[in-house]
């Protein structure tokens, strides 16, 4: 008796749980090949203007992936190299983008431009004092690799002042790193564009 009551148990405890997971299941949006997307490096206008800054060009599309997939959906995958046979950021022919999704099996393909983080002297009080202010201007790219044709092209501006050295040894994806003006200004960013292309893929059928 006492061993059909544990077995009973078991039964039990086996047939909640598995309910609960298909519950949960049930409850995560469906990823199709149709949400599909690849992250490529980006490029760098002004390569001098970012030596303090750990590898933005592949930090920045590394992040805004993993902030595609945490919404959970996309499937995102990323690449280290520029989407280009001669590392200049040109636009892609039809041709080529066809050729990226069906490598990588990706309906979507996004790539950027970090075109400027210059940093600028404001003078203070008949020049007794000064300002640095330091600038971030991203252009992303998102294509639909398929259809060969781009979708939509953003243009996102940050800015930080005072202390706007970030430190090359501060990991792009570290607690630390966002500590910094400039890299919360970076990470504000990436948050930014995470939020306005999963806005603008959503929507497509």
């Amino acid at each position: 008796m006492h061993l059909l009551r544990t077995y009973l148990s078991v039964l039990s405890l086996t047939f909640l749980l598995m309910s609960g997971l298909c519950l949960a299941q049930a409850l995560l949006p469906t990823r199709d090949a149709g949400r599909s997307v690849l992250l490529t490096g980006f490029a760098v206008a002004h390569p001098t203007q970012l030596i303090d800054i750990d590898d933005i060009a592949q930090g920045f599309p590394r992040e805004l992936a993993r902030r595609l997939e945490q919404g959970q959906q996309f499937s995102v995958r990323s690449t280290p190299e520029l989407l280009s046979f001669n590392w200049q950021l040109n636009p892609p022919t039809p041709k080529m983008l066809a050729q990226v999704a069906e490598t990588y099996k990706a309906r979507y393909v996004i790539s950027g431009d970090v075109r400027d983080a210059g940093i600028r002297i404001q003078p203070l009080m008949f020049g007794l004092w000064e300002k640095k202010i330091r600038a971030l201007d991203v252009e992303i790219y998102v294509y639909d690799a398929q259809a060969g044709t781009l979708i939509e092209r953003f243009k996102f501006t940050g800015s930080a002042t005072g202390d706007v050295l970030v430190g090359k040894d501060y990991s792009f994806d570290g607690e630390a790193f966002r500590f910094t003006p400039f890299g919360k200004a970076i990470d504000d960013l990436i948050e930014q564009s995470a939020q306005a292309i999963s806005a603008r893929l959503i929507v497509r059928p």
